[in-house]
């Protein structure tokens, strides 16, 4: 039994190559998720059994207090956490599962069944001062009986987010849907995108990210695709320069990333194993107050393939 959390689709295309293991090893699987959650899910996985499942109550005001907004929203998180533990009780009697597998949401865990977290953020990037964050996010993490890091046993793309002397922490390499593309692609595709923008996370961080997109892409007269969400699309975002695709097929994205030289997105994680699977060229802008996204972009600096910037930066910069 699996759930990921709900901000932006990174976490829940990340278990795809796990949900594709157990699968491959003639487990079923049932997916506890939310609508759109599923959709996408459904893209890879239509035979599966689906459980509506609540997503996190966050809401961002998307001025780049990050932590405040999380702060702000704590007491509701807490509630919530306590919530699913006991909605997961029902699902445990209800489905008899043999493990539960969380993508960082704390409240999926059972004291009946083994449970896993699959998480890259052991050890928050936040500043001393937020040292109750951290001791949380341990606290938290350490009532699972297996933490998964999606990354190499020598921390090469989580750096010190993977830090931590949690003895139950394991690495199982990256996680990405696009594992086998390049072998699955090996005849070169013409490039006919020189962008790709690729608009994720949670609102409304997500649409401004979209806004910056679009802005740029007028000012620099480039042609461009870009893949939107459901809720944020809208037919009149196509246009000479820029194609707008909402929701594409898993075989359509792959098609899309092939074509295009240079992807334009948030820098999350998932995001950056994805990057590493198919080759293509990076520019990544952190969403605004989001410690772990900035964390990773400074981590990653001296990657020739990826270039990482701020909204402020992105506007100013030269396209060719």
């Amino acid at each position: 039994m699996l759930s990921p959390l709900n901000w932006g689709l990174g976490h829940v295309s990340r278990t795809v190559p796990i949900i594709q293991w157990l699968l491959a090893n003639e487990n079923e699987v049932i997916i506890c998720c939310d609508e759109s959650q599923e959709r996408f899910y459904r893209n890879y996985f239509p035979e599966i059994w689906y459980v509506p499942h609540e997503g996190y109550p966050f809401k961002f005001k998307g001025n780049g207090n990050w932590t405040l907004d999380i702060i702000k929203n704590f007491r509701a998180l807490h509630l919530f956490l306590q919530d699913e533990k006991r909605r997961v009780k029902d699902l445990v009697e209800k489905f008899n599962p043999d493990l539960i597998i969380s993508d960082q949401r704390f409240g999926f865990i059972s004291k009946k069944v083994k449970s896993v977290i699959i998480s890259h953020q052991v050890n928050l990037p936040v500043s001393d001062w937020n040292l109750l964050a951290k001791m949380w996010n341990r606290k938290l993490l350490s009532k699972f009986n297996e933490i998964w890091i999606p990354d190499t046993i020598e921390q090469e793309f989580s750096g010190k987010l993977s830090n931590g002397n949690l003895r139950n922490k394991y690495f199982i390499g990256t996680c990405s849907r696009f594992k086998n593309v390049l072998k699955e692609n090996s005849t070169s595709k013409v490039k006919q995108y020189k962008y790709l923008g690729i608009i994720s996370g949670p609102a409304p961080y997500n649409k401004q990210l979209l806004d910056l997109f679009i802005k740029k892409m007028e000012q620099s007269n480039q042609k461009s695709a870009v893949i939107i969400p459901e809720e944020l699309y809208d037919e009149s975002l196509n246009s000479e320069l820029i194609t707008a695709i909402s929701s594409p097929s898993h075989g359509e994205f792959t098609e899309l990333l092939l074509e295009s030289k240079t992807v334009i997105s948030r820098a999350g994680y998932s995001t950056l194993m994805d990057l590493i699977e198919t080759k293509n060229e990076g520019i990544l802008i952190p969403t605004p107050g989001q410690a772990e996204q900035e964390y990773l972009s400074e981590f990653h600096e001296n990657n020739k393939s990826w270039i990482f910037k701020t909204e402020e930066e992105f506007l100013k910069m030269e396209l060719s």
